[in-house]
């Protein structure tokens, strides 16, 4: 009798596991902590917050192999794009005036926010003996190699199908933080990002934009050759941001007009009096 009911006893223990094995299988996957890049959700950021971290590794100009890894949480991703979506940016009826104040808007919000990057950029440089203009480059390909998307003011990302595309997103720009948090940046939002971790880390960075071309750029005083413009003594070459295998100097064909372009921020706060669009 004792032994039937063994049998009874562990037939069941072995029909439970048989279950909970098919119903293991059935459930869902944990959910991803990566972005639909369509979107940027943060209904629930305020209820619980979320550490965001990220591990790049890419190429230098010279092909060296790096790697950083920094973390964002999701209170100060939302501090800095509350402060994007509501600021009250001073103008006088000029693009160049109203770019130049939110720039530096974003730039002073979120300069020490960046810092768990800056960091990790300088255990990097420690560990690799990285140092001077050779900084700079690292600097810039790091940002190079994040994938490009699109960021609009619109819900209009139907007519731009070459890259991801984030909707709805108050002056089209999206500021240092959020853009760490999300890895969704283009041209502008991939400029003031710069512009924070060099001028953070004592380099001399400039922001150009051109209403003709529609574009933002950024612009450095490193030694080299090619495209640069005359600014307070020093000749800054101008710096292609939005995809890798750009080097200073190297305006893009279609954008070569140099009168085309103003400086909208420079490493004193100041934008070009000479020039207005």
């Amino acid at each position: 009798m004792k032994k039937v009911f063994k049998v009874i006893f562990f037939f069941f223990i072995g029909l439970y596991i048989v279950i909970q094995l098919f119903d293991s299988m059935d459930s869902p996957a944990e959910e991803s902590t990566e972005f639909e890049t369509e979107d940027i959700d943060r209904t629930d950021t305020l209820e619980q917050e979320l550490m965001v971290t990220h591990k790049r590794v890419w190429r230098d100009h010279d092909d060296s192999k790096r790697e950083v890894q920094y973390g964002v949480s999701s209170l100060t991703d939302y501090s800095s794009f509350y402060f994007r979506d509501t600021v009250n940016v001073a103008e006088d009826g000029t693009e160049k005036t109203f770019w130049h104040n939110f720039y530096l808007g974003l730039y002073t919000h979120d300069k020490d926010l960046v810092k768990p990057l800056e960091d990790s950029i300088h255990v990097l440089a420690e560990s690799r003996n990285i140092s001077g203009e050779e900084l700079v480059y690292t600097v810039v390909s790091l940002v190079q190699d994040i994938p490009y998307n699109y960021i609009l003011s619109d819900d209009s990302c139907s007519k731009h199908t070459d890259h991801p595309c984030v909707p709805n997103q108050r002056y089209g720009v999206l500021s240092p933080v959020e853009f760490l948090y999300s890895l969704s940046g283009d041209c502008d939002t991939r400029t003031v990002l710069l512009f924070t971790l060099l001028k953070n880390m004592g380099y001399n960075p400039v922001i150009v934009n051109s209403a003709q071309y529609g574009h933002s750029m950024l612009a450095v005083d490193v030694p080299t050759e090619g495209d640069y413009f005359d600014h307070k003594g020093r000749k800054f070459y101008f710096w292609e941001s939005t995809a890798t295998g750009w080097l200073p100097g190297m305006l893009p064909p279609e954008m070569s007009n140099k009168d085309y372009w103003t400086i909208i921020l420079d490493y004193e706060y100041q934008a070009d009096p000479t020039r207005s669009y």
